[in-house]
């Protein structure tokens, strides 16, 4: 594997614990490809990530996403909405 790009995954847990890793990956690859990697250097487990959102600076992603450098790539639990629109949502409310 050709390492070009570093990149930043975060996932916030329903405690609001972080887990947060830097690592450096492939230039080109697909948010699928990344998935594919994290699964398969046990940062996180198939059933954990099948069941997950995705999404990269508080934009909604899909896998076919292409990963750049320095990109924050964020993984939500049930993602009804992004959390740009919460916010909107949550300012809108009050």
């Amino acid at each position: 594997m050709e390492i070009n790009i570093e990149i930043e995954i975060i996932y916030v847990k329903p405690d609001n614990d972080i887990i947060h890793h830097n690592l450096f990956f492939e230039k080109n690859k697909t948010l699928n490809d990344l998935i594919d990697y994290l699964i398969k250097t046990s940062i996180f487990s198939v059933d954990f990530l099948s069941k997950k959102s995705y999404g990269c600076f508080g934009k909604k992603i899909e896998r076919d996403y292409i990963i750049n450098d320095k990109d924050r790539i964020e993984i939500f639990d049930d993602l009804k909405m992004t959390p740009n629109e919460k916010r909107k949502f949550n300012f809108k409310k009050n």
